[in-house]
């Protein structure tokens, strides 16, 4: 899906800030939602998909690009006069010296762990918890963090060909943006009239629990306690896939594959953050 379908399917302009993009979502998804539509029931899930496929592939195109519609939250990254001649001296010479790009990734890496943190702390993967007024001014702040940390990642990436690096760089960029669009998927069960509808909600809800106590034992967890359970991550992992592989095989034409699929993506770059990071 092009990102200028997606927002004609929401019936806004690329100008929109991401706050009229989330309010034109919920706006369309009242209007399609299945008890709107009880005698086109199939019809409204399917359009249900289309919407919330439209919904992540705009915010995923924003948290990838250098900028964003909301001032507030935008990341336009305003180096010092150091910073503009390192940056520009490491791209004219392609090769920045390897101390210096380690020491700014474990840097960028540091903030983005913290970031994850905060989503855990104040348990911003709750719906109404992260809708609480307060909450939301964090969880907008979190997102701003990691996508500075991502395009830091992707300029240090452009100043260096050593693969060991760039193996570390891409991992850990690609947890970043996974996490933050699996972080969007909060959305829970509004009905339980379309059975269909619900037994493929208890099998993802199934998952998504897996999941959180996967990614919480990374990025919480552990840094309360001072280390790691390995035994802990590699099941609920595991479970978790089975469970996102399931909803999207036995319930294809449920809204519910969506978020799965996105969250199998995740899974993906959990394994790998986990394989080259963790593993002696």
């Amino acid at each position: 899906m092009d990102i200028k379908s997606c927002y004609n399917i929401l019936k806004i302009s690329p100008e929109s800030t991401d706050e009229e993009v989330a309010k034109a979502f919920r706006i369309m998804a009242l209007k399609y939602h299945p008890d709107k539509n009880p005698d086109k029931r199939e019809w409204a899930n399917e359009q249900m998909i289309i919407l919330n496929q439209a919904y992540s592939t705009i915010m995923s195109h924003r948290f990838k690009s250098n900028g964003s519609q909301d001032s507030s939250n935008s990341y336009e990254e305003k180096p010092t006069q150091n910073k503009r001649s390192d940056f520009a001296s490491a791209k004219i010479n392609k090769k920045a010296d390897r101390d210096y790009l380690i020491n700014k990734f474990v840097e960028v890496r540091e903030t983005a762990k913290d970031a994850m943190y905060v989503y855990f702390q104040y348990s911003l993967y709750n719906f109404h918890r992260r809708d609480e007024i307060g909450n939301r001014k964090i969880y907008e702040k979190m997102i701003y963090t990691l996508r500075k940390a991502y395009h830091s990642i992707q300029k240090l990436s452009e100043m260096t060909d050593d693969k060991e690096l760039l193996e570390h760089f891409d991992v850990f960029g690609k947890l970043i943006f996974d996490f933050y669009r699996a972080s969007e998927c909060v959305n829970i069960i509004d009905s339980y009239k379309d059975e269909y509808e619900v037994l493929a909600y208890r099998i993802y809800r199934k998952g998504d629990d897996y999941l959180h106590r996967a990614h919480k034992e990374l990025f919480f967890d552990r840094h309360n306690r001072g280390y790691i359970d390995k035994k802990r991550i590699a099941p609920d992992i595991l479970e978790a896939e089975n469970c996102f592989k399931q909803t999207i095989k036995v319930y294809s034409k449920s809204t519910w594959t969506v978020e799965s699929k996105i969250k199998l993506e995740y899974i993906q770059s959990l394994k790998a953050y986990v394989s080259l990071f963790f593993t002696k």
